[in-house]
């Protein structure tokens, strides 16, 4: 399953974990691989062990292999997905009689207890990743937490990555790997997974994590960073949705533009890139897609004096040089069709 993409949140680096929180450190030393064996226990966190086993009876197939692809067909087949579900305890008990899953946390764990149930070793791995490391560690904030619950399964004598949600197997693994799949960096392991604080455990999750990534984390473990393109005057960038962003994509291009990126949603993100280059954002009616309460700065004219514009029925384009470099053209109409219409014969300020 993809990143977990959570609610937005304001987190300093420091001062996460108050003393005497009894949060666990995280780890990825605390596996003993030598004995596999030790990673069946279905812990109590898990729910019901009777029906764990009951059902895992029904699943257990010729092979390991087999067996897994068999807890995934009846995950695919019995639970739906839910993001509402994702931000409270849910063991397997809780996850079978809603008949859905939250997100990559619960799914692992109910992955895990069939898969123990069924004799195959488990051990779960909690990731975040990458490049929400290197933003949080540069900025000591986050508006998104982005990371994912991975497996380490026991099969036909050797530890190998499962990616539960995927039904992905990775033969070529071994437990010391830190950069999985994904690019996602492996910072805590664990058997127990109410122990080892899933993000299902929010609070005490979210605390931990921003505790392990804080300013002093050795951002040498990791890759290299996400690269970057020096910004151009002959760049562009549009905020606007279908279909408007496509007619000012052939607009730019016919003018002799790059055309970097289209955007309606990750605002901070790609504005950040945006600057120093052309950004074109577009307005129809009641739909400005910067959002009124964050990026008014970015506007040519303020947000009410737009809207009586567009009371007014005016349409138009408007432009404006931000102090980064920035150049900013507006294009509002009372509708899409007007947009449209101006996007035809739109021209794109020269950089001064």
């Amino acid at each position: 399953m993809r990143t977990i993409l959570l609610t937005a949140l304001m987190l300093v680096r420091a001062g996460f974990v108050a003393a005497g929180d009894a949060i666990p450190q995280p780890s990825t030393d605390r596996i003993d691989y030598d004995h596999p064996e030790n990673y069946l226990q279905l812990h109590e966190s898990f729910g019901d062990e009777a029906k764990i086993r009951e059902l895992a009876g029904k699943l257990k197939a010729g092979s390991p292999e087999k067996t897994i692809a068999a807890i995934n067909r009846w995950i695919g087949r019995n639970l739906k997905y839910d993001g509402d579900a994702a931000y409270a305890w849910r063991n397997f008990d809780d996850v079978t009689a809603s008949r859905c899953f939250g997100g990559c946390a619960d799914y692992a764990v109910t992955f895990a207890a069939l898969a123990r149930a069924c004799d195959i070793p488990t051990v779960f791995v909690k990731t975040m990743d990458v490049p929400w490391i290197y933003r949080f560690c540069e900025t000591g904030t986050c508006d998104v937490w982005s990371g994912h619950v991975f497996l380490e399964v026991y099969i036909d004598g050797k530890w190998k990555l499962l990616e539960p949600t995927g039904c992905t197997l990775y033969d070529k693994y071994e437990p010391t790997q830190r950069i999985l799949p994904g690019n996602r960096f492996a910072y805590d392991k664990g058997r127990d997974p109410y122990e080892l604080v899933l993000s299902l455990d929010w609070e005490k999750w979210k605390k931990q994590t921003a505790a392990y990534f804080h300013k002093d984390f050795d951002l040498s473990q990791l890759p290299v960073g996400e690269g970057r393109e020096l910004p151009s005057p002959d760049d562009v960038f549009i905020a606007a949705d279908s279909p408007v962003y496509q007619a000012l994509t052939d607009r730019c291009r016919a003018l002799g533009y790059h055309v970097r990126k289209s955007f309606n949603t990750d605002y901070d993100e790609c504005l950040r890139m945006a600057k120093g280059c052309q950004l074109i954002v577009m307005c129809a009616g009641d739909r400005i897609v910067l959002p009124s309460d964050r990026y008014e700065e970015f506007l040519p004219i303020p947000y009410d004096e737009l809207r009586r514009r567009l009371a007014q029925g005016e349409k138009g384009t408007l432009s404006k040089k931000l102090d980064d470099g920035t150049q900013v053209t507006l294009i509002y109409a009372g509708d899409v069709d007007g947009v449209l219409e101006l996007v035809r014969t739109m021209e794109i300020p020269a950089d001064s």
